[in-house]
């Protein structure tokens, strides 16, 4: 045989073996996926639920009430950008949220609803033609962003008149996760298609695009500095990027040793035991705080990018689907964090007055949603509008006897947390939580959409719901009255 024919034959046996390798790989991580994270078919599939007696009333004629045409069921078209019609997102002509526009038509109340709902669909947006996988306000309050299966990430006027701002089209493939810059002026949105890519959302305008390594869970803007960002892949990888750095030399050959790998900008690498499912980067933006597929918290140094701590959120090491955190009062880091776990419970922590430093304790465990095989999504409001009954403890332990010396116990009132988290079925469930152990109660069920609510968010001021479902709308939900709310539980 011709040597130089079997040269060409050898190479095309090698680039052959390569491309196998590689098939085998995917093949692998695409069955994981299926079994751990999610439904890879991105075809609608309106299952026909059989709904149970629901505890909480709904009244669907209030809910149409006051809808606007668009949410009635004129969505635009997909695809379509209708940048012009709505103001631009961080500047002073189209400014922060005005409470009273989006709060309008409340009523001030102080009492439990009649009805049972403490919060009712205000607004319904459509235009995504896939699963709408995530959701997310703006810092300042006016502007709303969804990541979707079909590909795209649309940015909303979320006030009392929804627009359609823009799509946002450069991805490949599902849109898993997105995070707004301090200042509302940027996002960086996470997708299947192994990257994270940067937004200008004034124009609409891709400003960067980074390799990753495996499909990107989750994404999160260093606080401390939004020219960074921290994501998490199913190839076990929480990578950091830096945008102001040049990017690494890169080769064909992969290294596994590696501390570094390549992209569009300056990369640190950081490789773990599981697949990385949801980040929480400190506001100190020294710490990361990662939630895995073998049920662990892990603390990260993004310095040295070595792991401090790791603790088990539970005995049966159930994924971890996400984790949400929320802001008391002045704190500088946020106390008090939900664990969404693949076991239907929501373990919510006390992180104590200086994490990490500080002892972190179980507080609540909240059942009541389905989070089982689902990348469920959860989020807290603590705008000290709610309030709830609690108990003063023993004078003397194991007495029996409050304060007082009475022995039936004393109802007293605590400030309360709201946390909602999307579910398999077709709801999103609310949950009032106190700071003392044991006080929290789910306080509604919100029905409205037609297949599994993927993601959850509050406005960052307001008593104002977000929620992103397979059935490829986003829906607002607003508290049903001013002033603050007791929960009589």
């Amino acid at each position: 045989m011709d040597i130089g024919l079997r040269d060409q034959l050898e190479r095309v046996t090698r680039e052959s073996r390569a491309l196998k390798q590689k098939a085998d790989l995917l093949e692998k991580e695409n069955v994981a996926l299926k079994k751990s994270i999610y439904d890879l078919s991105i075809k609608y599939n309106r299952l026909a639920y059989k709904y149970q007696a629901n505890p909480y009333p709904l009244d669907f004629g209030a809910i149409g009430e006051g809808l606007p045409a668009s949410a009635a069921g004129g969505a635009s078209a997909p695809g379509t950008n209708t940048s012009s019609a709505g103001p631009s997102v961080g500047t002073p002509s189209g400014g922060f949220a005005d409470p009273t526009t989006l709060l309008e038509g409340m009523t001030p109340s102080r009492d439990k609803p009649k009805d049972g709902k403490y919060f009712t669909l205000k607004t319904d947006l459509k235009g995504h033609g896939g699963a709408v996988y995530t959701v997310q306000f703006s810092p300042c309050g006016r502007f709303l962003a969804s990541g979707s299966f079909d590909k795209t990430v649309r940015i909303w006027d979320a006030t009392s008149v929804p627009k359609e701002i823009h799509v946002l089209k450069r991805h490949t493939v599902n849109v898993s996760d997105l995070c707004w810059s301090d200042m509302s002026k940027e996002l960086v949105s996470a997708a299947y298609d192994q990257t994270c890519k940067t937004w200008d959302t004034e124009t609409g305008k891709l400003t960067g695009s980074y390799e990753c390594e495996g499909f990107v869970q989750c994404v999160q803007f260093n606080p401390a500095n939004n020219d960074i960002f921290v994501h998490g892949s199913t190839r076990k990888v929480l990578g950091v990027v830096d945008r102001r750095q040049p990017p690494p030399a890169t080769s064909d050959a992969f290294d596994p040793d590696a501390a570094i790998s390549g992209g569009s900008g300056g990369a640190m690498t950081i490789r773990t035991d599981a697949m990385i499912n949801s980040v929480y980067v400190y506001r100190d933006g020294t710490l990361v705080l990662s939630g895995d597929s073998a049920g662990q918290l892990k603390l990260w140094d993004l310095r040295t990018g070595q792991c401090l701590e790791t603790v088990l959120n539970e005995p049966s090491r159930k994924p971890i689907s996400h984790l949400a955190v929320s802001k008391m009062e002045d704190d500088d880091e946020p106390r008090y964090m939900g664990v969404n776990s693949y076991d239907n419970v929501i373990r919510v922590y006390d992180r104590g007055y200086a994490p990490p430093r500080s002892q972190t304790r179980l507080l609540h465990s909240l059942k009541g949603h389905k989070n089982k095989n689902w990348p469920i999504k959860s989020a807290f409001y603590n705008g000290g509008d709610f309030s709830m009954p609690s108990y003063p403890r023993s004078s003397t332990p194991g007495d029996g006897l409050d304060a007082s010396g009475d022995k039936e116990k004393t109802k007293q009132s605590e400030p309360a947390m709201l946390l909602a988290t999307g579910s398999a079925d077709p709801f999103a469930y609310l949950y009032a939580v106190g700071q003392s152990e044991g006080c929290s109660e789910m306080v509604q069920r919100l029905e409205g959409h037609a297949d599994r609510v993927y993601s959850v968010a509050f406005h960052p001021s307001e008593p104002i719901l977000a929620t992103c479902s397979a059935d490829f709308t986003v829906k607002v939900w607003s508290s049903t009255s001013r002033g603050r709310r007791a929960f009589t539980l």
